[in-house]
């Protein structure tokens, strides 16, 4: 079974304040932990140190170095994390949570949970923004901020908006404003003003907070916007019919195309296509808050069944929800179920 989590110290590499994660793993903090607390006990108290590519040459006999490459490493384990340029700009663990300290001393943002994955090669930290408030009826969600980076020479630095669904800890896609539009690429207008959900840094350039922070719009209506569109959600009736045509279409969506010798998988039997029927016609925790054959809780739906069922275990479910397919899926079906 492939594990996401960090287990290089010999525990799960997260932390967190509250009550337990839904994927149900890391170190508990009590409220108020100073920042070295949060390094050392979600597995962040490390460098990400660079050495020059060296490889030993068989017809010269000895070690020649590959110009304009770096190998990035862990300054604790010296275990290699990937081979990059010579102007990759590292973003330290450590920043994880220096930024939600900053973040902190304007008010309203309280680090809950952060960790690191993949051995050493993303990190992440996630803040909640403020008190949470219903979409429909008492079904509460609560905003947070994630930020994270890599030493994949994959993944840039990301800062998003999301929300969580409190009564069953569903991570919420808020793909609206410049965000929206700009998922996938890894430009960061430094200079544009939208309110956006998502901002992607790429590693040739260096971080910068109030940049971030503008970018993101925290001080703007960020949250105010996606509670508008989601009680909206909350306001459309979704029938069987177009409950499964929906499901057919994002399902089709992310089925990958079988090689050669190999049948098409049939979507309407697939374990995602006939699960999130099932959690959206009933089967959904807390589905007694969502409403009734709505949109909001088809979303809720799709958010289940990525972050508590689709992949092999808790770990990898996590990461997926926050940076892989899962994540896609997730903002796939709010745009579709958002643009109707």
């Amino acid at each position: 079974m492939a594990h996401e989590i960090d287990q290089t110290t010999g525990r799960d590499a997260i932390a967190y304040v509250g009550e337990t994660p839904w994927h149900g793993l890391g170190q508990k903090l009590l409220p108020g932990m100073g920042m070295d607390v949060w390094l050392k006990e979600a597995g962040l108290s490390y460098d990400v140190l660079r050495s020059p590519v060296c490889y030993n040459s068989d017809t010269a006999n000895d070690m020649k170095s590959f110009e304009g490459r770096d190998v990035l490493y862990r300054s604790d384990t010296g275990a290699p994390l990937s081979v990059v340029s010579k102007g990759y700009k590292i973003v330290q663990p450590r920043n994880i949570v220096d930024f939600f300290g900053d973040l902190s001393n304007i008010g309203g943002f309280d680090l809950e949970v952060a960790g690191v994955l993949s051995g050493g090669k993303r990190v992440w930290g996630l803040a909640k923004v403020g008190d949470g408030a219903p979409i429909i009826g008492q079904d509460i969600v609560r905003p947070y901020v994630l930020f994270a980076t890599s030493y994949d020479g994959i993944m840039a630095t990301v800062a998003k908006f999301t929300a969580i669904r409190v009564v069953c800890n569903n991570t919420i896609t808020m793909a609206i404003g410049k965000g929206a539009d700009s998922v996938g690429k890894t430009e960061f207008d430094t200079e544009g003003r939208a309110v956006s959900t998502m901002v992607r840094i790429p590693h040739s350039r260096m971080i910068n907070v109030d940049e971030i922070r503008q970018q993101l719009g925290i001080v703007a209506d960020v949250y105010d916007r996606w509670m508008v569109n989601t009680r909206l959600l909350a306001q459309k009736s979704m029938d069987a019919f177009e409950a499964e045509e929906f499901v057919f279409g994002l399902v089709d969506s992310i089925t990958p195309t079988p090689g050669p010798g190999h049948k098409l998988p049939i979507v309407r039997d697939s374990k995602a296509y006939l699960r999130i029927l099932e959690l959206f016609n009933g089967k959904l925790m807390g589905a007694d808050l969502a409403g009734n054959n709505n949109k909001w809780t088809m979303l809720n739906a799709v958010s289940e069944f990525v972050d508590h069922e689709r992949g092999n275990s808790a770990d990898t479910r996590l990461a997926g929800a926050w940076f892989g397919v899962g994540d896609a899926i997730k903002t796939k079906a709010y745009k579709i179920l958002t643009s109707v």
